[in-house]
């Protein structure tokens, strides 16, 4: 039995179970199925999609995808970065929990600016499960920070054919055309990434940037 699909209910839970994660994910389980939160993304009241978002990055599954891609144009802004925000999190996610504890200690590696042994723990990733994009797009960060240009290019284009959304690939390979001296290439990336999703303000900025250089040379 779903609850009431009205912003205050589901708010209400989100609202008095944020501080126990767990229990929050049970309930919203038991109460809401996925589809009905992808279809709540489309709501006329800013609240109740906002907090689809909120819900659909706790339990949301690869399902979501396309409503999630469709809300980063929302026209309210809490729903299109709560919207982001679970796309990240699913596509952290393999299905294989083994899997997704190595890429969160790669994560943690390039936190701690460990970089060829973040390269190192995404290429076990990735030879665990080569078709998960986010092994790969991970992988490409951590090449960029050694400025292993060639090895990031070729990483974010993975990334992007196995997950043609990925909208932090075309930007992470706009970054790197952009070291290569390759302008038109990285406005190319930089297009993609922000057809995707309009909300990357540093990415806008850079092609604003990029086009001013080339009108002046």
């Amino acid at each position: 039995m779903h609850m009431n699909n009205g912003s205050s209910e589901l708010a209400k839970l989100i609202f008095k179970n944020s501080a126990d994660e767990k229990k929050l994910k049970q309930l919203l389980i038991s109460n809401y199925s996925e589809a009905d939160l992808a279809s709540y993304l489309h709501s006329k009241e800013p609240l109740l999609g906002r907090a689809a978002g909120f819900a659909l990055r706790l339990i949301g599954s690869s399902n979501a995808i396309p409503a999630l891609v469709d809300a980063l144009k929302d026209k309210d802004r809490g729903t299109r970065f709560n919207a982001e925000y679970a796309l990240w999190e699913i596509w952290s996610h393999s299905g294989d929990d083994a899997v997704d504890a190595m890429l969160a200690d790669g994560k943690n590696l390039l936190k701690n600016e460990s970089y060829q042994q973040a390269v190192e723990c995404f290429t076990t990733v990735i030879e665990t499960d080569p078709k998960f994009a986010e092994g790969y797009n991970q992988r490409a960060i951590a090449y960029f920070m050694l400025e292993e240009w060639s090895q990031a290019i070729r990483d974010c284009k993975r990334t992007i054919s196995l997950n043609p959304n990925h909208f932090g690939a075309f930007a992470g390979m706009g970054h790197v055309y952009v070291r290569l001296g390759k302008i038109d290439e990285a406005l190319e990336a930089y297009k993609q990434a922000l057809v995707i999703n309009p909300n990357l303000i540093s990415i806008a900025e850079a092609v604003l940037r990029l086009r001013d250089q080339m009108q002046s040379e």
